[in-house]
């Protein structure tokens, strides 16, 4: 891609060969050869590929047609030299005129044609040239005729010549991509120019100090700095592989992968001369029916970000493959981060990365000797032996083997795909090893990039006939990749891995923590082992930070919630964004370690945490002090718009996600979020500059990660983070009362009010609610100027819920429960579901105790058998359903009520099982019952305390196994063995 300098150089050059030729140029036809089409492909990035000539339309033929991104995004109408004219004194300079004007009127015909052609096609941009004068403009400007507005005329070569960067910026390949000519012509046709925004915050940012701390919140903030490192997991692959959050998918995943992995690796135990008879057994691309080969099947495993798909392979190849069936497969691990993005070079670029990782894996030193050469190539080798160097090999072996030697050398570096195939087969053949390809972080690469990767990869395995292909994507990457030709060509399988809950991740890692302090290690040793990781401190110590913060992060889901979404569930951010609450002055963390330490209990609650939040360490909320909370009524200093605009685009969003059940439905394009505001009257610019705003905070997603551009094509979606704040404010109070305070407002009285109020000597809430009310009623007076009230027809509602919500908080004072008026009735203590179905997961027959689940909820809900009897329930397995009301309380959600155990024994299957797969450090295994060849899952909580510690494959009971909600098998409970007693 050009930049702006080498294509004025360039242009520089067309200029004076046009000016000395100008006497050649006739024709319409020597317009386009040699000015138009230079012009576009030398100095304005267009390739010959973009652009479509005389392409048919119902009034005639366009002359071009350029393209982008597989989108039409404008026409060029072309003339000879001297059929246009701008009468203009000074003609080497741009011109803003009015397209009906009179200076323009000796191109109107041409203006009308390009418009002919442009605006039925729903093109926004049309140009008008003869290769010397160029007129551009707009075909649609909302409730305006276009003729009425301004074009950006350039009436010489030499005004380009003079304002290059201007005409770079309207028609250049990378600009028109990235929609520049919006910004462009908004500023022209609302004299955006002349306009000037006077914001001023009520406190201004040097004014925002760090709050006071005493001595000891400071030494503690390092240790929990270094705590918080450390349940990161970055220097302990040990805890990252242990503390992965498992899910009904997951466990699923975990044995089918190692299934697959076991076939087709007894396959290769064969004699060489089977392998492809024994390779006949096949699976189908669903987890339920079993029809394609084995090995001949790409894995995607998807996800949506953050869901831990690279870690669930790690542990996958590092823990759940026996060691027996790991020491025979080879893993070449592909990062594609580390590529450069080229689609034309990508190819080679893979093919370098295996054979490097094959090398280090199998030669000395990485490096392999002229024998392990000769072996890879030992049949050429047989072939000169005995051929045309047969009498070389036998009167001089040493000039034969220099001979041979530069043959492998021109083979070795000339194809170096064929270099990479014979090093698998020999991995295959020979060393009877499974080459296993783990391609990873392909999703924001386009999708040319993803197919070559593809292709690459099953052409390898086509080649050396038994490879595995593992693609880690996310769901929305897998959803477009499905489409593809290239995709139903070749066999694949899916596992599907949903994004983890924050407060699991905590839970699981600070249990991780608890359990090298209780594990028989000596103290030494305990000591040495978080003093690596620079945690400083005494073991009781450590019991207690871990304390706080599971008290804070795991007994509150709220927290993890929040947490989660402010960083569209990150997980290494959300562990940075805990450290920021726990450690703030807020919190008063002293307080906490000595409630510990001394046993007597202090807990925080939402309004504090939220504090802590925003603020960190600063006395009011700091803007950019903290990337994940954002100032959302903020406007842009060069850009007239509502402060509301983005909560607006939000509900939208908002809106559209939830009414839709498919990943391609809940995304909107670009231009109907712009034809949904230009009904209420806001130009399109301007709904692009608040998009770009909104995807560069995180705050928005799009549909296709590999496109960067606000193209027509582009879809988005809310994320986490844009629904997190959305919440946040239109719905709390702290949020609401911080972004008044800091919040850059275009009103020196109202923002010269806040700060009076907030200064004052009055009571603290009277203050705040003060402020709120200022800040209400001068959001809605902006929105009021800048945006149409819309009809009252559905598409609305949520617009005008959210404009009530906001007038609320200037009529409202301070909730008494911040935590239900944020999140809504669902956090209010008490029952908060009635009638739900939760399904028991794990009761463990020992400690009389469980979790069950309930459905769209993404926490467990703990109970223990004492208290189901109290509600009338004698017992329970797992897998049973409990017809049931759920309550809030202080530590959580709980089952508050029993109405019936769903029967379901019509289902159940009582029959001999055998165990083929346990996972005991996990806690649940696989069986395979009666005669048939189907799975059920179990916990090893189902047996007795004795019975677990035998666990192992090829160990037989009696069980009762009932179908399970997704179409697999679980083992309700163990039948004891009767004749035994």
């Amino acid at each position: 891609m050009l930049s702006i300098d080498e294509a004025e150089t360039k242009f520089e050059t067309i200029y004076s060969e046009v000016i000395n030729n100008l006497g050649s140029i006739a024709s319409e036809e020597d317009s386009k050869i040699q000015i138009i089409n230079r012009i576009f492909t030398e100095c304005l990035g267009w390739g010959f590929s973009d652009i479509k000539a005389e392409t048919k339309h119902e009034n005639g033929f366009s002359d071009y047609i350029f393209r982008a991104c597989d989108t039409p995004q404008f026409v060029v109408e072309a003339k000879r030299v001297g059929r246009l004219d701008v009468e203009v004194a000074k003609r080497d300079a741009i011109k803003y005129l009015k397209l009906s004007g009179s200076a323009l009127k000796k191109c109107n015909d041409g203006i009308d044609q390009a418009f002919s052609y442009a605006s039925p096609n729903g093109l926004p941009l049309a140009v008008l040239t003869d290769g010397l004068i160029w007129v551009i403009f707009k075909t649609h400007i909302p409730g305006e005729n276009y003729k009425n507005k301004q074009g950006i005329v350039f009436p010489s070569l030499e005004a380009i010549k003079n304002d290059f960067s201007s005409f770079f910026e309207l028609l250049s390949r990378s600009n028109v991509e990235n929609r520049v000519f919006n910004s462009i012509f908004d500023d022209v046709h609302h004299n955006r120019i002349l306009i000037s925004h006077n914001l001023k915050a009520p406190i201004d940012d040097t004014e925002i100090k760090l709050t006071k701390r005493s001595d000891i919140a400071y030494d503690l903030e390092k240790v929990f700095a270094n705590f918080f490192e450390r349940l990161s997991g970055d220097d302990d692959d040990d805890m990252m592989v242990e503390c992965f959050v498992e899910s009904h998918e997951s466990r699923i995943a975990d044995y089918s992968l190692e299934k697959i992995t076991t076939s087709v690796l007894g396959n290769l135990s064969r004699e060489k001369n089977n392998v492809d008879g024994e390779l006949s057994r096949i699976i189908s691309n669903t987890i339920e029916s079993e029809n394609i080969g084995e090995s001949e099947q790409s894995i995607f495993i998807v996800g949506p970000t953050g869901s831990g798909k690279t870690t669930f392979l790690e542990r996958f190849f590092s823990k759940t493959l026996s060691k027996t069936i790991r020491d025979k497969c080879i893993v070449l691990n592909v990062n594609c981060l580390d590529a450069s993005g080229d689609e034309q070079t990508i190819v080679n670029w893979m093919i370098e990365r295996l054979i490097v990782q094959l090398e280090s894996q199998l030669y000395a030193d990485g490096i392999p000797t002229w024998d392990d050469l000769r072996g890879l190539y030992h049949g050429q080798y047989l072939r000169r032996v005995r051929g045309v160097d047969k009498e070389l090999y036998e009167t001089d072996k040493s000039a034969f083997k220099i001979k041979f030697g530069e043959f492998l050398e021109n083979e070795v570096e000339k194809d170096r795909e064929g270099y990479l195939n014979r090093i698998l087969k020999d991995v295959l053949n020979n060393r009877h090893m499974l080459p296993i390809i783990v391609i990873d972080n392909t999703d924001e690469f386009s999708l040319e990039f993803k197919t070559r990767i593809f292709q690459l990869s099953n052409s390898i395995k086509r080649e050396i006939k038994h490879c595995m292909l593992f693609f880690p994507v996310t769901d929305k990457s897998a959803w477009i990749f499905s489409k593809t030709d290239i995709f139903s060509i070749h066999q694949s399988r899916s596992f599907f891995l949903p994004t983890p809950s924050p407060k699991e991740v905590f839970r699981k890692r600070i249990n991780y923590i608890n359990g090298k302090l209780s594990s028989p290690s000596s103290e030494d040793d305990k000591k040495l082992y978080f003093s690596k990781k620079g945690i400083g401190i005494s073991i009781t110590d450590i019991n207690s930070f871990a304390k706080v913060i599971e008290d804070v992060f795991v007994n509150h889901d709220y927290t993890s919630k929040t947490l989660g979404e402010l960083t569209n569930f990150n997980i290494r951010r959300t562990l940075l964004l805990s450290q920021r609450v726990i450690t703030s002055p807020i919190i008063r963390i002293e307080d906490l370690i000595k409630s510990y330490i001394s046993g007597n209990m202090v807990t925080t609650n939402f309004t504090k945490f939220i504090e802590a939040l925003i603020l960190g360490d600063y006395t009011v909320y700091k803007q950019g002090d903290a990337p994940e909370i954002c100032p959302i009524f903020c406007v842009s200093g060069g850009y007239i718009q509502s402060p509301l605009l983005k909560l607006r685009v939000l509900s939208l969003l908002k809106a559209t996600q939830q009414g839709n059940r498919s990943i391609e439905d809940k995304h909107l394009t670009v231009p109907s979020i712009i034809s949904y505001f230009d009904t209420m009257g806001v130009h399109e610019a301007t709904i692009e500059h608040t998009l770009i705003e909104l995807f560069e905070l995180g705050l928005i997603e799009p549909y296709d990660l590999s496109m960067s551009s606000l193209s027509n094509n582009q879809r988005f979606t809310i994320s986490y983070k844009g629904s997190s704040h959305l919440q946040l404010a239109s719905r709390n109070s702290v949020y609401f009362y911080q972004m008044a305070l800091t919040t850059p407002i275009d009103c020196s009285d109202t923002s010269e009010k806040i700060r009076s109020t907030y200064k004052a000597n009055i009571r603290f809430i009277e203050k705040v609610n003060r402020i709120k009310n200022i800040f209400s009623d001068y959001l809605i007076k902006e929105d009021i100027k800048y945006i149409s009230e819309p009809n009252h027809s559905e598409k609305y509602e949520h617009q005008v819920l959210m404009i009530k919500n906001i007038s609320g908080f200037g009529s409202r004072k301070a909730p008494e429960d911040e935590l239900v008026s944020t999140f809504g009735d669902y956090y209010k203590k008490g029952t908060i579901l009635r009638g739900v179905d939760a399904v028991v997961d794990a009761f463990d027959v020992n400690d009389k105790s469980g979790f069950a689940n309930v459905a769209n909820y993404e926490e467990s809900v703990y109970f223990n058998l004492m208290q189901l009897k109290s509600l009338g329930v004698e017992f329970v397995h797992d897998g049973d359903i409990l017809r049931c009301d759920i309550a809030r309380g202080d530590n959580g959600i709980y089952i508050e009520r029993v109405h019936y155990v769903l029967d379901n024994k019509e289902d159940r299957i009582v029959d001999d099982c055998i165990i083929t797969k346990v996972f005991s450090h996990r806690g649940y295994g696989f069986c395979k019952f009666g005669s048939s060849d189907q799975d059920a899952f179990f916990h090893k909580t189902i047996f007795d305390e004795t019975t677990r510690k035998i666990l192992s494959e090829g160990f037989k009971f009696r069980a009762e196994i009932i179908p399970g909600q997704k179409g697999d098998y679980q083992v309700r409970m163990v039948i004891p063995d009767i004749s035994a007693n």
